[in-house]
């Protein structure tokens, strides 16, 4: 919100003398720097020279991947958030890659909430009667096909959702037409553990034996042992009784 604050300052607005300005001259009496501008959330080579403590060689990559997500506010760089270990980082040293989104580089995906319409001069709140990835019956022929929900309604296409079919084929189709897959739910065992914590959960672990915070993920192994695997590590931290000793580490603040 902070970032669409900025850029609306330099939007252009017409004065009552019919000349041109912008709210960030009004108030700071400055002309706008359109260098400032940059592609929000678009994905970048940060030039990174340490991994950790210790210093990279020049045979190593020099850059990280991450995303912009604002201003610095007190300087000419740009701030980037790193999704691999949850880490903000500012800098003027990067280069954007105009050629992939940051939502496909890091495999992340767009969790849909609730959308303000503007229907009938009246601000409604849509909120989409199938999500994505749902599965669904298509009611076209019988028996019915099944498919995934890919693409939500649009303001000019309320009711109309894209789906996939198993073979690759894409169609959009009235909710009417459809109708989601009921799911089939197994039995749990009863956990300690509060209903967040699963296995892939990202987390940060401070142990009283680290000298510093770690980002990583929460996995749990076949034989129910839980372990923290720390940045891109594949050698995890084994939390020996973690349903038991769960609330001391999160009341400890670890």
């Amino acid at each position: 919100m902070k970032r669409a604050a900025e850029v609306c300052d330099y939007f252009p607005i017409q004065l009552e003398d019919n000349s041109w300005t912008t709210p960030l001259t009004l108030a700071h009496d400055v002309k706008p720097d359109l260098r400032v501008l940059f592609k929000m959330f678009g994905l970048a080579a940060v030039r990174c020279e340490h991994s950790g403590d210790s210093r990279l060689n020049k045979f190593e990559s020099q850059s990280l991947p991450m995303i912009a997500v604002g201003r610095c506010p007190n300087s000419n760089g740009i701030q980037f958030y790193n999704p691999c270990d949850g880490t903000f980082t500012l800098s003027i040293d990067y280069r954007f890659q105009h050629n992939v989104t940051s939502g496909t580089h890091f495999n992340l995906k767009y969790q849909p909430g609730v959308f303000l319409y503007r229907l009938d001069e009246t601000n409604s709140v849509f909120s989409p009667k199938f999500h994505l990835d749902t599965q669904v019956h298509v009611h076209t022929h019988s028996p019915p096909s099944m498919a995934k929900i890919i693409g939500l309604p649009s303001y000019h296409k309320p009711d109309v959702y894209t789906v996939v079919y198993p073979d690759g084929s894409i169609s959009e189709y009235t909710d009417d037409l459809l109708t989601a897959v009921p799911e089939i739910l197994t039995p749990s065992s009863s956990s300690l553990l509060p209903n967040w914590i699963k296995g892939g959960v990202n987390a940060t672990l401070f142990l009283n034996s680290m000298s510093k915070p770690r980002h990583g993920v929460l996995k749990l192994s076949t034989q129910d042992e839980w372990s923290f695997y720390p940045g891109k590590s594949t050698s995890g931290i084994l939390l020996p009784d973690f349903s038991a000793t769960c609330q001391k580490l999160l009341d400890t603040g670890q």
